[in-house]
């Protein structure tokens, strides 16, 4: 008895469209490090370069699909906004997985201003495209 699945040939395709057995795709800036730079320009409060990490079309996301910002200037008045709010805000990341044209993230957000909670845990699910953050799936 054989068990598992079985599929046509050449059909099998990893996440980001390679076949199978093929070589992913390269980046000329690892996506890991990428997340890491605009989580660096953030904590500067440099809204320009902490952009420059997202491409123009980018999503955020609930796991639920609910969509919190759509497109690169729906994040820059969202971070603008929660620069100002709460200029200590800190992201610690004691965890990250990188895969492919994906970067997973477990957040620990500290330095909320007076009133905000103390600590909020979040997973946040990176997608890429061409060197830039395409798509944010927020899981909390």
């Amino acid at each position: 008895m054989r068990l598992g699945f079985s599929a046509p040939a050449g059909r099998l395709r990893n996440a980001d469209g390679a076949r199978r057995g093929e070589k992913e795709r390269e980046y000329a800036v690892e996506p890991r490090d990428v997340v890491q730079s605009a989580i660096d320009a953030y904590h500067a409060h440099d809204l320009d370069r902490c952009l420059s990490f997202y491409a123009a079309d980018v999503v955020v996301k609930r796991a639920d699909g609910t969509i919190l910002m759509d497109g690169a200037e729906a994040v820059r008045a969202r971070y603008a906004k929660s620069m100002s709010d709460h200029p200590n805000l800190h992201y610690d990341i004691p965890n990250r997985i990188a895969l492919g044209n994906y970067v997973i993230d477990e957040e620990r957000v500290t330095g909320y201003s007076p009133g905000g909670p103390d600590v909020v845990r979040a997973v946040l699910v990176y997608r890429f495209t061409a060197d830039l953050i395409r798509e944010i799936l927020i899981l909390s």
